[in-house]
C-alpha cells in the first residue's frame, strides 16, 4: 500500500505509524502535548521540532485494531476539542 500524503498528515501502513506536522501557530503546543499525553494507552508517541514553530507527531499504533488511516485526523480533531473546551 505505501505512503499516504494528505497535507499534514502521512500515513505508512507498511511501517504501520501516522507522521503529523503541526504548525504551533494554529494547533496550540499545550493542546498538543496534553493530546499526546491522552493516546498514550492506544498508541506509542514521539514529538519532535520546537513548540514555537512546527512539532512532527509520529503516532505508532499498539494494537492492529487501530485504524491508521483515520488515526492523524481523530488525534487533531482532539487538540482542536481541547482548544475549544481550553482544557489543558
Amino acid at each position: 500500500m505505501g505512503i499516504k500524503k494528505m497535507t499534514n498528515i502521512e500515513v505508512d501502513n507498511d511501517v504501520g505509524e501516522v507522521k503529523l506536522v503541526l504548525d504551533t501557530k494554529f494547533y496550540g503546543s499545550d493542546a498538543i502535548m496534553k493530546t499526546a499525553k491522552e493516546y498514550l494507552d492506544s498508541c506509542w508517541v514521539f514529538l519532535d521540532g520546537d513548540v514555537q514553530d512546527k512539532l512532527l507527531v509520529t503516532l505508532k499504533p499498539k494494537s492492529k485494531e487501530i485504524d491508521i488511516n483515520t488515526l492523524g485526523y481523530e488525534f487533531c480533531n482532539y487538540i482542536l476539542g481541547l482548544m475549544q473546551n481550553e482544557i489543558f
